[in-house]
């Protein structure tokens, strides 16, 4: 599909015990990235295994009464960075929460590959690392990979510390240059970690940090905001959705993989009775191939080769002629316009124009020319070349 989902808001719950009103805020703020041409996917490309393990296995031990939120920053609605502190005394890292794996990792003092620009967790300057040494690696869909090994340190994120937590250091970086966040959090569930290990939200859950076992996004999708949106751990702010909510079972606990009824562009059906993964480290909307041309036949896109995209001319094609694209999710659609699916970008062809001010000259001595009739008048004498495109005009 040729879009990327401009509104989100994800809500998260794995048991119903709550208690407290007050929910903690992680915001997300905003940033610009180098220009690149590579879509992210970081949906962990693990086979999924043990799928079975829910969150009764990691029993909380007490209860917070407030929410942890983090500010995210939205780069360039292709992730959603917040900040989090590794060790004793802090070392922080921007780091990409990403509901499509478990793993947690930064790179580390000992990275020997690709690690340029990013922040480095040093153990030996951390008082409250303790030493795991099992080897880690992990793979994601776009192509990149990080591997390393595990240590166990104290993670702080807003102020809330998570003790014991078991994370990678990595020394070896692949597909990661010029990424804005240093590391991924993973905020799916355990049977997609590496070896293991509890999550971070699980931690938080049984340490008695948070209120319920709920997470929540909202994804602003307005570039020009100061916010980017907001993670809150133990809770949703109802300020940041309009009516109610729509609860999904979990279809497969690995990703947080939900069933969708039907896909639709305007009245027609492509595609019926599918699953999905709700994945905030995922820029674009990807499915299958088949039902992904299915859409795009129906919206009366062109295939460009270049861009390795589907494209529709706003210099032939109307706005009114695109039809909203709907998800059923359980018995509630979620509808996509045009504007919300499209990508817009402007034209990249050049052209030449006549200035506003061609007919500007300078004031100068008229002793400086001659009086003879066969004087040429410097003003008739200038060149004047001009050319232009449909599309775009260059001064």
């Amino acid at each position: 599909m040729i879009s990327t989902l401009l509104v989100m808001l994800i809500i998260v719950h794995l048991c119903e015990k709550s208690a407290g009103d007050d929910i903690f805020r992680i915001p997300i703020n905003r940033a610009h990235r180098p220009s690149s041409n590579r879509t992210n996917s970081t949906v962990s490309t693990k086979i999924m295994t043990n799928s079975q393990k829910s969150l009764s296995t990691h029993a909380k031990i007490s209860l917070a009464t407030s929410s942890v939120n983090e500010n995210l920053t939205n780069e360039l609605d292709a992730y959603f960075i917040g900040t989090i502190s590794i060790g004793t005394p802090p070392q922080n890292f921007r780091i990409d929460f990403d509901t499509g794996s478990s793993d947690l990792w930064v790179p580390s003092s000992q990275c020997r590959s690709s690690c340029n620009g990013f922040n480095k967790y040093n153990s030996a300057e951390s008082t409250t690392y303790v030493a795991n040494g099992k080897k880690f690696s992990i793979s994601y869909g776009d192509g990149s990979s990080a591997s390393g090994i595990l240590s166990v340190d104290v993670v702080t994120i807003n102020g809330v510390a998570v003790k014991n937590q078991t994370f990678a250091e990595c020394t070896y970086l692949v597909g990661m240059t010029g990424d804005i966040n240093d590391g991924i959090l993973g905020l799916a569930f355990p049977s997609l970690t590496s070896d293991g290990e509890k999550p971070f939200f699980y931690n938080m859950w049984s340490q008695g940090l948070i209120p319920e076992a709920t997470f929540s996004f909202y994804l602003n999708p307005d570039t020009s905001a100061t916010s980017g949106g907001e993670l809150i751990f133990g809770g949703a702010d109802p300020s940041k959705y309009t009516g109610s909510i729509t609860y999904i079972s979990v279809s497969l606990e690995g990703y947080w993989e939900f069933p969708i009824a039907s896909v639709s562009v305007g009245s027609t059906i492509v595609s019926s009775s599918t699953y999905a993964i709700a994945d905030t480290g995922t820029t674009l909307i990807i499915g299958p191939t088949a039902q992904i041309n299915s859409i795009n036949i129906a919206l009366g896109v062109t295939y460009d080769s270049q861009s390795q995209m589907y494209t529709v001319d706003c210099y032939t094609r109307s706005l009114s002629s695109l039809p909203n694209v709907t998800f059923t999710i359980g018995d509630r659609a979620f509808i996509l316009t045009p504007l919300q699916y499209l990508s817009i970008s402007g034209d990249q062809s050049t052209g030449f124009a006549t200035s506003m001010s061609y007919d500007w000259i300078p004031t100068v001595d008229s002793s400086l020319f001659s009086t003879s009739s066969t004087t040429t008048n410097p003003r008739t004498s200038t060149m004047k070349t001009t050319t232009s495109t449909a599309r775009t005009t260059t001064v």
